[in-house]
């Protein structure tokens, strides 16, 4: 496996955010938000499309990326006068506030050290507040590191759908991307766990947290401890 480029989004961040904002919802996020809604931190925010969500729903959001690109395609496709991008490394956060609810959509499985990075999500988490994650998970372990052309037959299987759905034009840009060399070379650095060990290494981190199946995903939701008066 490779090791992960932290710029491998840089070069392929325009295709990226088309993509994802015709395959990505908020719907999980939205449902599992915490009950205070003034601070929330968006935990590998990309180009923006669910902190930009998120800002109709809390105070004050901000959202965090290793990826210039990324960040500035956020910044010119989804301002908002409560929503701040800044760059910083999910490996090293230095967070000096606290949030309501703190999110985070596909990316801890790029991180070093999963388990520290949830504790300093966890510290930064104001009392009674929500910690929230979908990421990538695989259903066949036996076949890490999984061969590239399963990805790409993957991709030649969802074009139909894409088409009827989408249209040619949409369907064969969506299939460009997801075979091209960015992508790919993208993917072979992906650290992927197995379904129970994704639930051994976070139900560890975070003690009593809720597991959701999502089909290529796993939902955590960990509530932080309300306040001891």
């Amino acid at each position: 496996m490779k090791e992960y480029d932290p710029q491998s989004f840089d070069h392929l961040a325009e295709e990226y955010d088309f993509v994802a904002s015709l395959e990505q919802t908020p719907d999980f996020f939205l449902e599992h938000l915490s009950k205070n809604r003034r601070r929330v931190l968006d935990v590998g925010c990309g180009t923006g499309i669910l902190s930009h969500e998120l800002a109709r729903h809390f105070t004050s959001v901000v959202g965090v990326d290793i990826s210039e690109s990324m960040l500035a395609i956020a910044r010119a496709k989804r301002p908002a006068p409560n929503i701040e991008y800044r760059h910083a490394d999910a490996n090293h956060l230095a967070l000096n506030q606290k949030f309501d609810s703190i999110v985070s959509r596909t990316t801890l499985h790029h991180l070093a050290d999963v388990p520290e990075t949830l504790r300093a999500l966890q510290a930064a988490l104001e009392p009674g507040g929500r910690l929230i994650i979908v990421d990538n998970v695989t259903r066949w372990p036996a076949l890490l590191p999984c061969p590239m052309f399963l990805f790409i037959l993957k991709a030649g299987l969802k074009f139909p759908a894409d088409l009827l759905q989408h249209g040619g034009r949409t369907a064969w840009r969506l299939l460009r991307f997801r075979t091209s060399r960015h992508w790919l070379d993208h993917i072979k650095t992906d650290k992927r766990l197995s379904i129970s060990q994704f639930r051994q290494v976070y139900g560890m981190a975070l003690p009593g947290a809720s597991f959701v199946s999502l089909k290529y995903f796993i939902g955590v939701i960990w509530q932080a401890p309300d306040r001891v008066n």
